[in-house]
């Protein structure tokens, strides 16, 4: 329903009033129901015109057909009092209008913050709260789906676990508000350097891992190499007076046939061998 739409109907009432005066007022009556139904759907100054276009045409008709009328009139002002009236009446229509509009603000403005709180529910589904990378349900998840493309696909790719070095003494030191700092900054960081199709979150603990896609060993090492130096650069002094923040590394190359449980061993059996070797390193899984 659209104001087109509303003002047809009035013009049809009010053309069959003229054509035939004898039935006006069954006619006349018919406008209820199209303002009734119409105003519902107007904004309040569609409305209002309409409302004020119909009372000026009916007006009209009326005084042009006063002898031809199916109604006695002892006076004009009888048919003024008729048509004031019947303005009157129809003007409760625009009332309609006012509750609808505020009836479908209110609506939407719900709506709003469903479909808000619905996008923060599905963040907190498939991200960790703290850092704002992907938990690990999501990360298993995409995981599946990127060892699936590859065995399709043939396109290798490389996985990397990352442990933060040392993070122990850094909770125990300055505190665990600290640590969370700590893991904010280092997703941080991650996220400052590494690719648009790459995939990272956190594992569990201070524990990370990356889907370097469509990477192989070398390119993967580099990649890795940006995020030490892009933790490295960064300036840690404002937590905590001297604190240096480094990573260890275990990468894993897509072998095909490799479950995905596969895969994650090898590569946390390089991180392991990169935390014994001396920290602060990557490491390639044979």
């Amino acid at each position: 329903v659209n104001a087109v739409g509303v003002a047809w109907g009035i013009l049809v009432q009010l053309a069959v009033v003229a054509i035939a005066p004898q039935i006006a007022f069954p006619q006349l009556a018919n406008l209820f129901t199209v303002f009734a139904f119409g105003m519902l759907w107007l904004p309040l100054t569609e409305a209002a015109v309409l409302w004020g276009l119909a009372m000026a045409g009916t007006g009209a008709v009326l005084y042009l057909n006063e002898g031809r009328l199916g109604a006695a009139f002892a006076s004009g002002f009888e048919l003024t009092l008729t048509w004031v009236y019947l303005s009157v009446i129809l003007s409760r229509s625009l009332l309609l209008t006012v509750y609808a509009n505020g009836l479908r603000a209110r609506l939407g403005e719900s709506r709003r913050k469903l479909a808000a709180a619905l996008g923060q529910i599905q963040q907190l589904v498939h991200t960790d709260e703290l850092t704002r990378a992907f938990n690990r349900r999501s990360l298993l998840a995409r995981l599946e789906e990127e060892l699936s493309r590859a065995e399709r696909t043939k396109v290798p790719f490389c996985i990397a676990m990352l442990d933060l070095d040392h993070f122990k003494a850094v909770n125990d030191g300055h505190g665990h508000a600290a640590g969370d700092q700590v893991l904010r900054g280092f997703a941080d960081a991650v996220r400052s350097v590494m690719r648009k199709t790459d995939i990272f979150g956190r594992y569990g603990g201070e524990e990370f891992l990356m889907i370097l896609t469509a990477s192989e060993l070398v390119g993967t090492v580099r990649a890795l190499e940006r995020v030490r130096a892009a933790l490295a650069a960064r300036d840690w002094n404002g937590l905590a007076p001297g604190l240096k923040v480094t990573v260890s590394a275990g990468v894993g190359a897509w072998r095909q046939g490799e479950s995905l449980e596969q895969l994650l061993a090898r590569a946390d059996g390089a991180l392991y061998h990169a935390k014994r070797s001396g920290r602060d390193r990557i490491e390639v899984a044979e």
